[in-house]
């Protein structure tokens, strides 16, 4: 399976200037049918903690329309308002045939930015079946937990696709952490990150593919553009039965 990272530059607060945005970059990259896109955190407003705001009931119908008309796998950054009442910061997936194929709500809030006060905190990770490749979406500050991540790859996660608001001043840190834990899981990491500025923060895009051993084979600059590499299933599931430190995962350590 072919996977993209899309980084955008957002316009702040403006769903309608995002989507237009974003139409034209997956336009422009021209994926081939079931590929894999993953856009970045909050794709539609940037990194807004006007929940209220950011939480659009048409998001879904766009991201299925987007989803469909491309003929692709898509996961889609949207602020979704819960049945509780709170809204979620979400990476919503989307088959090529239009559907909503999942749902990821973001498990660790930023709270220095005070996120855990717009919305509300997922439940945990989620892995999903695509074309046979069983795909775990994470976004941004959740890089910083590796029990996270390392739940998802005992539920089957092979793959796991990121989408980031991560600023500037801590560019490097990110790169170093999604090496660690496409390491330490064995995994693929698809990685989109948004660049350009919004009200208090710069971004630097560096979106970026990474291997399971820590390899990047794509990365963007600081421009909005696209990150883009074929993932071989069959020769990481290979890697992993030949080399597979994760046998040796210790659940007690984990609660398990």
């Amino acid at each position: 399976m072919r996977f993209h990272a899309i980084q955008t530059s957002p316009v702040w607060e403006d769903h309608d200037a995002n989507r237009a945005l974003i139409a034209r970059a997956i336009e422009a990259l021209a994926p081939a049918p079931r590929d894999f896109v993953v856009l970045p955190e909050l794709c539609e407003t940037g990194f807004s903690m006007n929940s209220t705001l950011a939480a659009r009931d048409d998001s879904i119908a766009w991201g299925s329309h987007l989803a469909q008309s491309a003929k692709i796998w898509l996961q889609c950054g949207i602020a979704r308002r819960q049945p509780h009442g709170g809204v979620a910061n979400t990476a919503t997936l989307f088959s090529p045939e239009g559907r909503e194929h999942g749902c990821y709500c973001k498990t660790f809030l930023f709270t220095p930015a005070g996120e855990h006060h717009s919305y509300s905190p997922g439940n945990g990770p989620c892995v999903f079946e695509c074309d046979d490749v069983r795909i775990a979406p994470m976004i941004c500050y959740d890089l910083r937990f590796p029990e996270l991540w390392r739940h998802a790859m005992l539920d089957g996660a092979e793959i796991f696709t990121l989408g980031a608001c991560w600023p500037c001043a801590r560019l490097a840190q990110k790169h170093a952490l999604i090496a660690a834990r496409a390491i330490e899981n064995q995994s693929w990491i698809v990685a989109a990150n948004r660049t350009g500025s919004e009200p208090t923060t710069n971004y630097c895009g560096g979106s970026t593919i990474v291997d399971s051993t820590g390899i990047v084979h794509a990365l963007c600059g600081v421009d909005p553009g696209s990150a883009s590499h074929d993932i071989d299933i069959k020769a990481l599931r290979a890697f992993r039965e030949s080399s597979n430190a994760l046998s040796d995962t210790q659940r007690h350590f984990l609660g398990l």
